[in-house]
């Protein structure tokens, strides 16, 4: 999946690409342990990465890690990582068999909760698929294959639903009966592509439609912001555990980059068949020529709302520096005191330009954010450090694979 690099075309220099994302993994993966590692080794196999401000090792971390090591070729700690995945938080048996702990315990390495937060299982899927290309590495495709499949046909059993809704074909906030919504941003589009195309499963299609068709409806028209959840018609979620859930706050910083991954594939995509010379009729079948054509126009359609979106929430945000990481999507006032950017939100509005056209006006203040800002450290680095990670990578086109 080609993709630009961003940090080049706003005249970073490759030595300086380099020599920036060396000394981020340094920082995260080797650094001090008080205030900037949140990876650490478990033996000589494993090794497992700490949301440092909860003190607990949660799935989403763990595929993150898991990506970042594929994309930086880091093939001793990415089988560390899913080692430690597969032995402490895959469960084996019951209804939740083939699902990943969302959250183990750092002192004893036991589930402290069975169940999974979606969100991990995507990554973790997606990490095999990069790790497969990567490190050419057929186990790895056919163990994402294996996920991938359970996510989207494991048979509902007791109180422990289909990953992927049945009935409404979208991803559940959980497989956990009772939580019958969503996180917009579980919804991945570019990895259910993926999926497909790894899988040959048509229902990954279908999810992606449905995951365009109700993003549509979660982000907001005109600030292009969606809620941390939501249920599945759009409407934002509070919930009695996270009252602000309605709103924008940490989830949701990652829509932007969702979308904007998916729309710089498709950008690709329609290069690659433009400069094949499109679909000739009077040369092929005139019905698959047709079909791939209209196929062609409906990724177009995806792609165009996508970097609409991702425009209308940098344009707002950039109006309003220095701006805030916690608001309701229609950019009204958080109902409590708001925190200045992260680090988190920094790193997704500057991965989220890999979808605009080279030049636009809105790449380079968002790029040079990301690029200028401190390495998160100390009690609350995990989150911003790993989503810092993931924009690195991003803006310096290493999700090339």
């Amino acid at each position: 999946m080609p993709m630009r690099n961003i940090f080049q075309e706003i005249g970073k220099t490759p030595a300086e690409i380099e020599a920036k994302l060396n000394k981020a993994y340094a920082h995260f993966f080797e650094g001090d342990v008080e205030n900037e590692r949140i990876c650490f080794d478990k033996g000589e196999d494993e090794a497992y990465i700490v949301d440092i401000g909860h003190s607990d090792i949660r799935s989403e971390g763990m595929s993150y890690g898991m990506t970042i090591a594929a994309l930086l070729k880091k093939r001793d700690l990415f089988d560390k990582l899913w080692n430690f995945a597969k032995r402490h938080m895959k469960n084996t048996s019951g209804p939740l068999a083939g699902y990943y702990s969302w959250q183990v315990s750092m002192k004893d390495f036991t589930m402290m909760d069975p169940g999974p937060a979606p969100d991990g299982e995507e990554y973790f899927a997606a990490a095999l698929l990069y790790a497969a290309k990567v490190f050419n590495c057929e186990k790895y495709k056919q163990e994402a294959i294996q996920l991938i499949n359970d996510m989207a046909h494991k048979p509902c059993e007791g109180d422990v639903h289909t990953m992927m809704d049945v009935d409404v074909g979208l991803v559940r906030f959980s497989p956990m009966d009772g939580n019958d919504f969503t996180d917009p941003s579980y919804n991945t589009i570019a990895f259910y592509r993926m999926y497909g195309e790894a899988t040959g499963d048509e229902i990954w299609k279908r999810i992606a439609e449905n995951s365009f068709n109700y993003l549509q409806k979660a982000v907001h028209p005109v600030t292009g912001i969606a809620a941390d959840y939501s249920e599945y018609d759009g409407t934002p979620k509070a919930t009695p555990w996270y009252p602000t859930s309605d709103c924008f706050c940490g989830d949701a910083w990652r829509v932007a980059w969702n979308l904007g991954l998916d729309a710089a594939n498709i950008g690709d995509a329609l290069e690659r068949a433009s400069k094949n010379g499109g679909n000739n009729s009077d040369k092929a079948d005139e019905n698959g020529d047709k079909n791939a054509d209209k196929n062609l126009a409906a990724l177009a359609h995806v792609r165009d709302w996508e970097m609409a979106s991702i425009r209308k929430l940098l344009n707002f945000l950039n109006e309003r520096r220095p701006y805030l990481a916690d608001m309701r999507i229609d950019g009204s006032a958080f109902p409590n005191e708001p925190r200045p950017a992260t680090g988190g939100l920094i790193a997704m509005n500057g991965a989220a330009t890999v979808a605009l056209p080279a030049g636009d006006p809105l790449i380079k203040p968002f790029a040079e954010d990301l690029w200028n800002m401190e390495m998160p450290s100390g009690t609350w680095r995990y989150y911003d450090g790993t989503l810092y990670m993931l924009g690195l990578l991003a803006c310096s086109g290493k999700f090339n694979v």
